[in-house]
């Protein structure tokens, strides 16, 4: 799983990004993986979302270092 961004332009020329945490799935009639969105976060410019996702990496530091992370390779 991954933090991934997704950006829209709107109509008036600005762009919209947001934080959807997502994996990839192989997809056999395709031959190959797609990502699947597990939970869209919100807008990357609310705090509220923000918020939540620092609760979410603080759960998951109760179960694993971040030497732990950073030495599998896990995200590189």
């Amino acid at each position: 799983m991954y933090l991934r961004e997704s950006k829209q332009t709107r109509t008036d020329g600005s762009v919209v990004t947001y934080l959807q945490l997502a994996e990839n799935v192989w997809d056999a009639a395709k031959g190959r993986s797609q990502a699947r969105i597990v939970h869209n976060c919100g807008r990357s410019d609310d705090p509220e979302a923000i918020e939540r996702l620092r609760r979410l990496a603080k759960s998951i530091l109760r179960r694993c270092s971040p030497q732990e992370i950073v030495g599998a390779g896990i995200g590189n």
